[in-house]
């Protein structure tokens, strides 16, 4: 529906605010317009907005901007006074734990890459890929980029971070996010940025397979965090692979060129526990 349309939009780092999972904590982050949906009294996100619903009334999702990150909150508390928020700094000293096998299932899709005015978001059309963590499925909703990288790693942060938004039955959202680094040329993101959409609400069509856009090695940080574009809904499973994918220097820097300043700044952990999965 169209709040699914909004979150995935919204995660998508632009067009929509940033919706987000059930109100148990649902894995916001993977709606439609992931990063957009908005959010029940709790913080968590309903539902029907799963990161992709149309965004609450009393707030705007096209209206924030990365420069102006503090005045986020004006509109969405979650985005001042959540204790989940996201992105974080993560460790490569966090606990190596049991976790769930992460593993996603891509197929080659056709869809449209759209400026969304916050970011490059790639939403599949009529798609079977989905991510299975352990017994639980979700279903690729969009992709979108941040430069630089929202997570860091060790403190470093990487040129770019691409984040797979998913979204389960029920509406909880998951997020699969991707390191970017310098290296070898990409031929998924050679694909993406050949039909780069350049004005704000510009879209092309192209087709794409998303395998290209992930590592052979699928150690992953888990834990439980929000939307990192208003109305930063909590409630999101977040998923950030150990090891970047490649892209040219040439790649790198039309990406981030297109992107802009892209990230939210890093939110404090407080009581969760991040844990790393081999």
């Amino acid at each position: 529906g169209p709040a699914l349309a909004l979150i995935l939009a919204a995660c998508g780092a632009q067009a929509a605010s940033a919706p987000h999972a059930a109100p148990d904590h649902g894995e916001a982050h993977a709606a439609a317009t992931a990063h957009g949906a908005p959010s029940g009294s709790d913080g968590h996100a309903q539902p029907a907005a799963a990161h992709g619903g149309a965004p609450a009334t009393n707030h705007d999702p096209a209206h924030w901007t990365y420069s102006d990150q503090t005045a986020w909150a004006n509109n969405a508390d979650a985005c001042g006074a959540g204790a989940e928020q996201s992105p974080i700094n993560l460790s490569s000293a966090a606990p190596v734990s049991e976790v769930p096998d992460l593993n996603p299932r891509y197929l080659p899709f056709e869809g449209a890459f759209l400026n969304n005015g916050h970011t490059l978001q790639f939403t599949p059309e009529n798609t079977t890929s989905l991510v299975t963590i352990g017994a639980d499925a979700y279903n690729l909703a969009q992709f979108h980029f941040h430069a630089p990288a929202e997570h860091t790693l060790d403190g470093r942060a990487y040129p770019v971070e691409l984040h797979f938004v998913h979204r389960n039955s029920t509406g909880r959202l998951a997020v699969v996010g991707v390191f970017i680094e310098e290296g070898a040329e990409n031929a998924a993101l050679a694909a993406l940025l050949q039909h780069k959409p350049h004005a704000q609400g510009e879209a092309s069509r192209l087709s794409l397979d998303p395998n290209a856009l992930l590592p052979n090695d699928r150690t992953y940080f888990a834990y439980a965090g929000s939307l990192t574009t208003p109305p930063c809904t909590q409630g999101v499973r977040w998923n950030v692979l150990r090891t970047p994918i490649q892209g040219s220097p040439a790649q790198i820097a039309a990406l981030r060129e297109a992107l802009g300043a892209s990230s939210r700044h890093l939110q404090t952990l407080h009581q969760r526990t991040v844990l790393l999965g081999l």
